[in-house]
């Protein structure tokens, strides 16, 4: 924990007890001991911005990063420009991620000892991670898959055309839906719109892709937009 020897070593230059750190930097007594102890292995970006801010430097500097540009100091620096509404909303969408992929992550493909098999549907038609096609519920055959957690919650596959899902999704991967006709705005799923069948996350208002070499699909009054599932994996390759 190079960030947590950071912490101490500055906390003792500005001569700084347990309790006059916590007063600094708004950080419960009770928080900040258990950080100090190395017993949070993963605190939350707003306690070591609140940290940052107490002990007067950086966050690359606390956290021993390098002092160049990143992606992760840029967003640091928004981030800390948010007020307490959007901070949460933030934290909320890290911590599902951050469950979601250590979810993906741990599931094993099978059991090596006692292998289960289960079949689901897959769409022939690819949805478009670019430019929408069509997706027909009739237009579907059958594929084996190894039982997990992740495959035993899913309702169907679908094929993935077009790189607009980069870098986290590419095409041909085939990914893991359950069925449902509507998902939360900000998690993936798989859309209708106008008859055109979109991988896409649901922005409330609008399809977002994951590439920010393209542009977010507007939802209009008019559209006839449907959901088909929300997106929980995709068989590993």
């Amino acid at each position: 924990m190079n960030w947590l020897d950071n912490i101490k070593r500055l906390k003792k230059e500005k001569n700084l007890t347990n309790e006059s750190l916590s007063e600094r930097s708004g950080i419960s007594l009770g928080t900040l001991n258990k950080l100090l102890a190395g017993a949070t292995e993963d605190p939350k970006l707003s306690t070591l911005l609140a940290l940052s801010r107490a002990l007067g430097v950086s966050m690359d500097e606390m956290l021993g990063t390098s002092s160049a540009p990143t992606i992760e100091s840029a967003l640091t620096e928004k981030y800390s420009f948010l007020d307490r509404s959007g901070r949460e909303t933030v934290d909320y969408i890290i911590n599902k991620e951050y469950a979601r992929v250590t979810r993906e992550r741990e599931a094993k493909p099978y059991s090596l000892e006692n292998p289960q098999i289960r079949r689901i549907k897959l769409f022939n038609t690819a949805a478009s991670a670019g430019t929408g096609v069509y997706l027909s519920d009739s237009d579907s055959s059958e594929i084996s898959v190894y039982s997990n957690p992740i495959t035993d919650a899913a309702d169907f596959a679908v094929r993935v055309s077009g790189d607009s899902m980069m870098p986290r999704y590419h095409d041909g991967d085939i990914l893991l839906a359950e069925q449902t006709n509507r998902v939360d705005e900000g998690e993936l799923g798989i859309f209708s719109l106008n008859g055109e069948a979109f991988f896409k996350k649901f922005g409330g208002d609008r399809l977002i892709s994951l590439n920010p070499s393209y542009n977010d699909i507007t939802i209009n009054a008019y559209d006839d937009v449907r959901c088909f599932g929300r997106v929980i994996g995709r068989l590993r390759k």
